[in-house]
């Protein structure tokens, strides 16, 4: 029984290796040797173990003669062929590794290359990048120095307020024709001071001459910028007491321009202060009581870059409409002056036509009387021919006699 069990065994040995030997499925030449070895392990610890068992009879003895010589016969050969097949495999498995390899170094030089030009667009993208963000720095830098010479240009009161002039000037030069306003112009001569600009108003039936229209700008910029700062900081206290400065302010420059500048009947009785910038001039009417207050005590508008512009509008279309008005007075004199020109043309024709009238009974005398000659005249003429005919015929008788 054991030698059937050693047979069996063997012989699932040298099948493993055949398969082994015809797949070749990823084996080597050392496992399957190393088998083999496991597999006379095996046979000869079996043997140990029916000689320990006494079971030394002929029929085993011989079973396991026979089985050892087959297992001897069938190692060489078996191992032969699984060398030549792995000999084989191997040569093949190089083979593909080869192209394997090829493949993969191509694709890897293909990779390769485009990881270079990969590479090459991403260093150009942030040289590129980076010549961008210098550019920005730069522009940055330029603009930071540009703010910073502002600010201490803008920290000049006078140079604040030329500029607030400046701007009112443009705006004065876009809306209005030249010859509609005047610049620095002294309203009161016993005074130094002038107004910066001066719209003039066509003078209407009631006035003789043009009267001026004052405007002047103001830019108290020092007021402003505290205020605006104490609202980025949130301290709402500080802000209301800079707003009150601000209002202030704003009554004081508008009462200088009522007593500097106002003089009727030379000029209007109300004039004009120009904030310049729109958030400044929001800031200051967000107080309609103080807008109120500087009108009705001082005469004085207060107007921004937007509501200046509309205003200027409508003077253009007053303007516009007063001299349509002055140019249809004009018109209607003329008219009145044509039609006393007709009447006194329709009374010399109703003379002409009576002279003519008299003319032309006087040519009709006389066209009868010279008929009347005429008439006369032939028949002088007639009876004198009627004479000489007479002569010649006895005449050419008496030749015949």
């Amino acid at each position: 029984m054991n030698a059937y069990r050693n047979g069996r065994l063997i012989k699932m040995v040298i099948r493993l290796i055949a398969d082994l030997n015809d797949k070749a499925a990823g084996t080597i030449f050392l496992v399957a040797a190393g088998l083999m070895l496991v597999a006379v392990m095996i046979l000869a610890v079996s043997i140990f173990l029916q000689m320990r068992r006494g079971q030394d009879s002929r029929l085993t003895q011989r079973q396991l003669r026979e089985d050892m010589a087959r297992l001897a016969g069938e190692l060489p050969r078996q191992l032969d062929q699984l060398q030549n097949g792995l000999s084989a495999r191997v040569a093949e498995s190089n083979r593909d590794q080869r192209e394997i390899n090829a493949l993969f170094l191509g694709q890897l030089q293909q990779y390769g290359q485009g990881s270079g030009q990969m590479l090459e667009n991403v260093r150009r993208t942030v040289t590129e990048s980076l010549n961008k963000v210098s550019g920005s720095l730069q522009e940055m830098q330029s603009v930071t120095a540009e703010v910073r010479s502002l600010k201490q240009v803008l920290g000049n009161v006078r140079t604040r307020g030329i500029i607030g002039e400046l701007q009112l000037d443009r705006l004065l030069s876009d809306v209005l024709s030249p010859g509609q306003f005047l610049r620095q112009v002294r309203i009161r001569p016993e005074k130094q001071e002038a107004v910066e600009f001066a719209i003039c108003i066509p003078a209407t039936a009631e006035t003789e001459e043009r009267v001026l229209l004052p405007v002047d700008a103001k830019f108290p910029l020092d007021c402003f910028a505290r205020l605006l700062a104490a609202l980025d900081a949130g301290d709402l206290e500080s802000a209301e007491v800079f707003r009150r400065e601000l209002s202030t302010r704003i009554r004081q420059e508008a009462k200088k321009i009522a007593e500097l500048y106002l003089l009727p009947p030379r000029t209007t009785d109300f004039a004009i202060l120009y904030l310049p910038t729109e958030s400044l001039f929001l800031e200051v009417s967000r107080d309609t009581d103080l807008i109120a207050e500087i009108y009705r005590n001082y005469q004085i508008i207060v107007t921004g870059p937007s509501s200046m512009t509309a205003l200027l509008a409508g003077l253009q279309a007053t303007f516009r409409l007063q001299t349509l008005e002055q140019k249809s007075v004009l018109i209607a004199r003329q008219l009145a002056e044509v039609q006393r020109d007709f009447h006194l043309f329709e009374t010399s024709l109703d003379r002409v036509r009576n002279r003519l009238a008299r003319s032309l009974n006087e040519i009709e005398d006389s066209s009868r009387k010279a008929g009347q000659v005429r008439r006369r005249l032939d028949s002088l003429e007639l009876d004198d021919w009627n004479g000489d005919d007479a002569d010649e015929t006895a005449g050419e008788e008496d030749d015949h006699d």
